[in-house]
């Protein structure tokens, strides 16, 4: 979900100069890591929604207390582009929400508190996030509106393993098996359940028809999460996913992803600001632009 590089050198010299206005930003930074030394939890509020944030998680726990709107940004850009294309003035208004990788929440309640979505399904297989993912739902009132489902969605309706990042707690990855471990055989692992999006749908927990938006960010593994969602890619719901060719090349899921990919007609990169619509045919052009640790994320739609 988030693989951050501050060096504590750089950081300084952005705190210095105030790069870009980062100071206060930055400042944040340092005051979570020290929270870290005495606190195993803390709360924040932002734009009206109250966030706990474990301060082992220097990943979105870390992002989250320094900008107080991890989510915020991206929301406003995917529903601007989606309205410019001839869309609704606001996809989510009345709609459910579909958030794949949940973590903690903060997309879900972005999505519930500031964006007009009414309800939502938030599918997250690891323990300590779905505690925080539970008590952000309550802190702000959104317990009887989002459906919690406790599992990994994947290509398959089994058991797999969930390789877990120490300090990141948006880092935590399916590993299918030790021969294309995406993270390194070195991670613990714990099982989890596996569901593919496509077993919801047929068992009717799941209406595309009352999405408004899906949203993918599982570490490598969207590949695999695409490839059972048929339902979900031959709908007319807009999907907003990562797009990280290293993650997704070492969980032998990149091919994956562009062929899934495929059965829609349209992709924009969300990274760049000045991209525009182009033929999904041109996505695995993307895998040139973002190499090693860099990533974007995309918006399929039909």
């Amino acid at each position: 979900m988030t693989r951050l590089r501050h060096s504590t050198a750089a950081n300084a010299a952005r705190w210095l100069v105030n790069f870009r206005g980062q100071r206060v930003e930055l400042s944040r930074r340092y005051l979570f890591d020290g929270l870290a030394r005495v606190t195993p939890v803390v709360a924040i509020d932002a734009d009206g929604m109250r966030f706990y944030l474990s301060t082992r998680d220097k990943g979105v726990g870390r992002s989250t207390f320094a900008t107080r709107d991890y989510e915020g940004v991206l929301f406003e850009r995917v529903l601007g582009e989606l309205r410019r294309r001839g869309g609704p003035e606001n996809c989510l208004e009345g709609t459910s929400f579909l958030d794949i990788g949940a973590n903690i929440g903060t997309a879900a309640c972005f999505a519930l508190c500031k964006f007009g979505a009414s309800s939502a399904w938030a599918f997250e297989p690891e323990p300590q996030n779905l505690a925080l993912l539970r008590q952000n739902l309550l802190a702000n009132g959104l317990e009887d509106r989002v459906r919690i489902a406790e599992c990994a969605l994947s290509d398959r309706d089994a058991t797999v393993d969930i390789g877990l990042s120490g300090d990141n707690w948006g880092d935590h990855r399916v590993q299918l098996d030790v021969a294309h471990c995406n993270g390194g055989p070195s991670r613990r692992t714990v099982p989890v359940a596996s569901r593919r999006l496509d077993s919801f749908v047929e068992d009717g927990s799941v209406n595309l028809d009352d999405v408004g938006l899906a949203w993918i960010d599982v570490q490598g593994h969207e590949g695999h999460v695409l490839a059972g969602a048929e339902a979900l890619l031959d709908s007319e719901v807009p999907i907003v996913c990562e797009y990280w060719p290293e993650g997704l090349g070492s969980a032998e899921g990149l091919d994956r992803f562009h062929e899934a990919a495929s059965r829609r007609s349209q992709f924009l990169d969300l990274m760049k600001h000045d991209s525009v619509f182009r033929p999904v045919t041109e996505l695995p052009a993307l895998e040139k632009q973002y190499r090693g640790e860099t990533y974007t994320n995309v918006l399929l739609v039909r």
